[in-house]
Order: structure tokens, then C-alpha cells, then sequence
């Protein structure tokens, strides 16, 4: 049985006809920018459900056509074909849902393929989705296990699975369980965020987040709610099998300019062209690894967890960034972070505004995010620091972001003092199925006006009428269901 699991690019255009283009699976909060862009996020989802199907025995390979520039769908179409699958995973994100409905249909009537949706959108219209006649499968959460079941014996699999986890994301037979990466691809992947070299080297070592925040899908709908981090030294040895494995596939030739001429072609004359990526980042010989980027939702969990991930990576010797919250490390380990390697740091900042991050439920002291950023700001040289916030919070006003804005503006000039590089992105909170704030304005009825997926879009110039839309919880908005969030309090925690 031939899986494939396919990665469908974000293409879209806008009312002047103008081609816009994004992210889809490996994206939190998937969105488009005009043009091409060249950021292209690892898929670990589909990553991992690739590696297990393998190590069961199962013929199993992904298509990420993000990563492949393939902005065209007849390429996208193509692709999929030559690889002849029987049974195709499609993830599925809200905004990509109508675009992976056609190619779903096709899939279903050229090739006959076997058609499964996986993915955060899943969650909310499963059973809707289980009476499209392409769908023969959907799955609710993370998938390795339901793939595999659905791969040995389609025809006797559940229509429907909900949450079947791996208990054990460590070792699988006693093999350390890493992702499966085409290393011919691998310079495709990059987050320009921080300006680190390339090949820059994604990463989680740890699935799911303890918090509850109101707006944040994947720790709920793919996660389950639960948190679960890998071995230290099994993190540590993935990477140094991947710098070497790297290392020698490209210099014995192995995936040199592999791909089809369409692919060269775009490489070397379109698509944001090669050469220009090239020279507006800090690229290494092209057969090293160089810098890795730590992409989980809360890396910096578990203090004993983190100095002994900083202990093997000062041993490996690379740069290397990472995403967490600036309130879950002591100010001490830190020092061991930055003594390290560690080159620039993202935090999920979203407001200083105390009444909006407890309407959020993000349980962050709004004076200890803002002291903790001016200490890291002063205390470091040469670091860049990127921050996630959010406007039209529920209960923003105007003068509340016009405050966070002079906040940052601020921060950005006290580092530039320390010589460090201090940038932030700034999107609209958008209520994404499965999330609180979503069940909230859908008690408040406004079910049917989020219901149009082609407005989902989490690039901060979307002005469509979505982006509004946390607005109609209106300006003296109190949260609902409990103090903490109707998912309870933050669990899992790593108590060292």
C-alpha cells in the first residue's frame, strides 16, 4: 500500500489579481503574502506519520509542494500522480479547505485513490466532512497511529479517529523516533524570522504546550490539551545524524539540483530566485548545516530539560534559535542559553496589556514579560529577538494598542543600544474552529459568519471583514467558563 501525505501551498489572488502565497501544513496561523514567498515551515505532523508508517513496513513518502515552490496546482496535480498513490493524507488547515476539496475530489475520481483529511481543520467538521464523497477517512489530532491502520487495512479502518496518541514520542521498537526528511529539500525549508545561516535546520523537541490560551488552536485540536517532551540526548543525536547525513549526501552528489526541469528552472531564474535568498541571508557552503531553529510551541519548558539540550548543543557547535514564552525561564539560564549558541530568541509577547492577556486566559504577569524583555535586551550583545503580538484582542480598544506599540517601539531602541536586533509581527486574532474564542462567538451566534474559510488569513494586512471579527464580543468583553479556560488549567507542566 503507497501512502503519500501531500503539503497543498497556500495560492491565492487578490481583487487586483495579484498572486498571493503561503504556508499551509507546519503553520500554527497559515497566511499569504503577495508574491512569492520564501518561507517554508517543516512539517513535522506529517513528518513523523511518514517515519512510523516506514518503521512499520509501509511504502510511505510526503509531497510538500511549499517547500517545492510548486505555486502552480496543475504542477501540484502532476506530482501527486507520478508518485501513484493508493491512498492519499491530505492535511488540512482552515483557509487551504476549499482548495483541498477540489484536489481531494480529483485525487478521488482520476486516481483513485483512497482520500484521508488530516489536520487542525478536521477538528470541528469531521462529521460534516465524513459525508463528502471524497472523503473515505478523517482523523482528529496528531495521526501516526490512525495512518498506520488505515495504510494495513483501509477497508476495515475507522471512518473516523479522535485523538489516538502516541504514548511514547521517544523510541519507537527502541529506535529514537525522528521525522522523516528528504535532505534533497532540506535549504527549501526556512523561517526568515531570525536572519541565521542556511541550511537552517527545523526541530521540536517537545509536541503540544501546558497553557490554555483562549486563541491558540494546535495545542488543543492537535495536541489534545497535552504536553509531552522528547530525551535531551535523543534531540541531540537527531541533529548530529542529520548535520552528517547532510553532509554526505551532498558531496557524494546524491540530491544536487535533483527535481524536475520545471523545479530547476524556478530555482535558478524565478520564484524569489535562489541566488537572491543566497545573498540576503547569511548562507554557509550549501553542504553544511547552519544554524538550527527550534520550532515547538514552548520550547523553553523544564529547567533540567534545558540545560541539558544547551549542554549537548554547545557540543555540537551550531547557532541556534528557539520559540517559548519569556516567562517560563529564570534569568540565570539564560546565560547557559545565550554561552551556548543560542543567537536570537521568539516569545509569544502578544500584548502588555495586563485585562487583555487574562481575556485571552494566557496566565502571563504583563509586568514580569515586560521586565524579562528589557533584562534580556541589556544583558545580551549581538542577539536578535522576535516578538508574536496580537491586535483586536477581545476587548482591545485603539489606545490599548497605541500603548503596546510605543512599549515596542521602546524595547526596539533600548536593544539597538546592547547592539541587538529587536523585531516583532503584529496580526489581527482571528477565532480559528476549535479554539475558545471561537466556541464563544459561535454561543453568541455568529456560527454562519465565520463559516467562509477563504478569509482566514493570519497576514497582519488582512483587512477582511474576519479579521474583525473578536470585535463582536464586544468592548467590555469578561471571559467565560472559568478562570483559567473551559480546558482547565495549565497541566503538564515540567516540574524540573
Amino acid at each position: 500500500m503507497r501512502a503519500l501525505f501531500v503539503n497543498t501551498p497556500f495560492v491565492k489572488h487578490d481583487s487586483a489579481g495579484r498572486t498571493r502565497t503561503g504556508p499551509n501544513a507546519g503553520s500554527r496561523w497559515p497566511w499569504t503574502e503577495q508574491g512569492i514567498t520564501e518561507y517554508a515551515c517543516f512539517p513535522f505532523f506529517m513528518a513523523y506519520a511518514v517515519r512510523y508508517l516506514e518503521l512499520h513496513g509501509i511504502d510511505a513518502d510526503f509531497y510538500d509542494a511549499v517547500a517545492r515552490k510548486h505555486w502552480d496546482y496543475r504542477v501540484v496535480r502532476r506530482t501527486i500522480a507520478a508518485a501513484t498513490p493508493e491512498i492519499i493524507f491530505f492535511e488540512t488547515s482552515t483557509p487551504l479547505y476549499r482548495t483541498i476539496a477540489e484536489l481531494a475530489t480529483w485525487a478521488k475520481e482520476q486516481l483513485g485513490a483512497r482520500v484521508v483529511l488530516v489536520g487542525p481543520h478536521v477538528h470541528t467538521f469531521a462529521e460534516q466532512l465524513l459525508h463528502e464523497p471524497f472523503v473515505d477517512h478523517c482523523v482528529v489530532g496528531e495521526y501516526e497511529q490512525p495512518a498506520l491502520e488505515i495504510a494495513r487495512d483501509p477497508k476495515n479502518a475507522k471512518k473516523l479517529y479522535t485523538f489516538k496518541h502516541l504514548e511514547d514520542i521517544n523510541r519507537i521498537a527502541g529506535t529514537n523516533f525522528t521525522p522523516h526528511r528528504p535532505l534533497e529539500h532540506l535549504f527549501s525549508y526556512w523561517d526568515p524570522s531570525m536572519q541565521t545561516a542556511r541550511v537552517q535546520l527545523q526541530v521540536n523537541t517537545s509536541r503540544g504546550c501546558p497553557f490554555k490560551c483562549t486563541y491558540c488552536q494546535w495545542p488543543k485540536v492537535m495536541n489534545n490539551g497535552t504536553y509531552r517532551a522528547r530525551e535531551p540526548e535523543l534531540v541531540i543525536e537527531e541533529i548530529r545524524e542529520v548535520v552528517q547525513q547532510y553532509r554526505e549526501n551532498y558531496r557524494s552528489g546524491t540530491f544536487r539540483l535533483r527535481g524536475t526541469v520545471r523545479e530547476i528552472a524556478a530555482l535558478r531564474n524565478g520564484y524569489q530566485s535562489l541566488t537572491r535568498t543566497i545573498k540576503n541571508s547569511r548562507t554557509r557552503w550549501k553542504g553544511e548545516i547552519g544554524s538550527i531553529f527550534f520550532d515547538d510551541d514552548t520550547w523553553n519548558l523544564g529547567p533540567r530539560r534545558v540545560s541539558e539540550l544547551c549542554r549537548g548543543l554547545k557540543d555540537l557547535g551550531l547557532p541556534w534559535t528557539m520559540m517559548g514564552r519569556i516567562d517560563t525561564t529564570s534569568l540565570q539560564l539564560y546565560d547557559l542559553m545565550v554561552e551556548c549558541g543560542c543567537v536570537g530568541m521568539r516569545f509569544g509577547i502578544e500584548s502588555f496589556n495586563q485585562r487583555l492577556l487574562d481575556n485571552t486566559k494566557k496566565r502571563l504577569d504583563a509586568r514580569v514579560s515586560l521586565e524579562n524583555v528589557r533584562y534580556l535586551l541589556t544583558r545580551y550583545s549581538n542577539l536578535e529577538f522576535h516578538f508574536t503580538t496580537m491586535k483586536n484582542l477581545p476587548g482591545e480598544s485603539e489606545e490599548d494598542w497605541r500603548q503596546d506599540e510605543i512599549l515596542l517601539k521602546e524595547l526596539r531602541t533600548l536593544g539597538e543600544k546592547s547592539g541587538n536586533r529587536v523585531h516583532w509581527q503584529n496580526s489581527d486574532c482571528v477565532a480559528f474552529p476549535g479554539t475558545e474564542l471561537w466556541d464563544e462567538l459561535v454561543e453568541l451566534g455568529k456560527g454562519e459568519k465565520l463559516l467562509d474559510f477563504d478569509l482566514y488569513d493570519g497576514n497582519p494586512s488582512n483587512d477582511t471583514d474576519l479579521a474583525q471579527s473578536i470585535g463582536w464580543l464586544g468592548r467590555d468583553y469578561q471571559p467565560t467558563w472559568s478562570k483559567y479556560s473551559k480546558h482547565g488549567q495549565p497541566n503538564d507542566l515540567p516540574e524540573e
